[in-house]
């Protein structure tokens, strides 16, 4: 089974969310405030002044807390030791105990199956002695520890090509294309599936921008691009729009599925009726349309795309880009709205 890690930037955003909701408060206590702080055996009382303002601010340490941190060397993109270092800096943590191992080492494969993790790096708390607003990122495991939630995608089991590359089975990638609509070359030596949803903004980002224009012009029939459905949960049109996008296909065919979708993403409009009244003006019947979205005919393709998407090539969010050589089944993720040049890194690697 084929599975997925992304890029440094990925991990980059997770970092910066976490200081975010997890430090934040620290650092106005240490940058823009004077400080006093007083020790107790297991409190910190620091007292803030600030604008001639005092504030008292008491938070417990966490107590008796180990938290293993596996990496794994291969992984070149994991970031591992720069979450660490936002975790060290986390008040709450202070007299947290780090042991840090590699996936390589004994007894690190047993210890990840003992709590059901599957993808690294993995921050293993070995209680949740922590601060409230924490304890919302900490899964309970299988064994009785908790487990940060970092989204991270990087599996240690998955196959991977000489070159380092993710592997897809080719029967896979048939049965993706089988049920899609392949734009440009079909017989094209690499790939662009993209999983997105229209009331994405950073997917309406990546499309206005010169991307796919610049990439058709580069490669011309050395690239074909295919759109896949993955409606996500908060965005409330983002399921309709998937099916009225499947109901004009029928009615008029795919070059009408991807005009009626480069339209959406570039009025980035979120009225419900939005996309109907655009098929409308492209010559679409409305009661036909209305008639197939009421139907929910196209359900099933959707959420098997949705679920392709997540148990091969490990999507959560969107725009989420696999850049895949179709004769040799090596891929690549983007899973964020790059400029052009970092299609174009992963592609030029692909084509040697």
């Amino acid at each position: 089974m084929a599975n997925t890690e992304n890029k440094n930037n990925n991990l980059n955003i997770i970092v910066v969310v976490l200081l975010l909701l997890l430090a934040v408060w620290a650092f106005f206590m240490g940058k823009n405030m004077n400080s006093n702080t007083v020790k107790t055996n297991n409190t910190d009382v620091k007292t803030n002044t600030w604008a001639n303002n005092t504030a008292t601010v008491t938070w417990e340490l966490a107590k008796d807390l180990t938290i293993t941190v596996i990496g794994d060397k291969r992984c070149t993109d994991c970031q591992t030791k720069a979450v660490e270092e936002q975790l060290q800096l986390v008040p709450n943590l202070k007299n947290a105990k780090f042991v840090e191992k590699d996936y390589s080492e004994d007894g690190v494969k047993a210890l990840l199956e003992a709590t059901w993790i599957e993808r690294l790096p993995a921050f293993i708390f070995s209680n949740n002695n922590v601060a409230e607003d924490m304890k919302w990122f900490l899964v309970a495991t299988k064994d009785g520890k908790f487990s940060l939630n970092t989204w991270a995608s990087f599996n240690p089991t998955a196959k991977r090509s000489d070159r380092g590359f993710l592997l897809v089975e080719k029967e896979t990638l048939k049965s993706i294309k089988d049920n899609s609509f392949v734009k440009w070359n079909k017989d094209a030596k690499i790939t662009w599936l993209e999983y997105s949803d229209l009331e994405c903004p950073f997917c309406a980002k990546l499309h206005n921008s010169d991307t796919p224009d610049s990439l058709e012009k580069k490669y011309g029939e050395k690239i074909n691009k295919i759109f896949n459905h993955f409606p996500l949960g908060f965005h409330k049109n983002a399921l309709p729009w998937a099916q009225i996008l499947e109901c004009i296909w029928e009615v008029k065919g795919s070059e009408w599925f991807y005009g009626l979708m480069e339209k959406a993403f570039k009025d980035q409009k979120s009225d419900k009726d939005y996309l109907i009244v655009e098929a409308v003006k492209l010559w679409a019947n409305k009661t036909t349309l209305e008639t197939c979205l009421a139907s929910k005919k196209f359900d099933t393709k959707i959420n098997d795309q949705q679920n392709v998407g997540s148990k091969e090539f490990g999507v959560t969010w969107t725009p989420w880009s696999v850049l895949i050589n179709n004769e040799t089944g090596e891929y690549k993720v983007l899973s964020w709205a790059y400029p052009t040049a970092e299609f174009e890194k992963i592609i030029d690697k692909l084509l040697k």
